[in-house]
């Protein structure tokens, strides 16, 4: 799936983030994206990121697994 399908499909939303860490050139999260469709559908998604970051702090490789938690559709 490309981005510019995601956001096509994707009318609005938030992210809470939950747990951030860094240890040395390695980075977790774990998160929360709370998104609204273009049909009205919302659907709440749990993710976990794990990356390997560049000497600038730039994401040299990245990984996230995603558990949907909910997907409610419109009112």
């Amino acid at each position: 799936m490309t981005s510019r399908y995601l956001r096509g499909m994707v009318a609005g939303g938030h992210v809470e983030v939950h747990e951030e860490l860094y240890d040395g050139s390695t980075y977790a999260d774990r998160h929360t994206c709370f998104l609204t469709k273009t049909d009205g559908t919302t659907v709440t998604m749990e993710v976990y990121v794990f990356a390997d970051l560049t000497p600038d702090g730039r994401c040299h490789r990245i990984d996230d697994s995603r558990a949907a938690l909910a997907q409610l559709p419109s009112a």
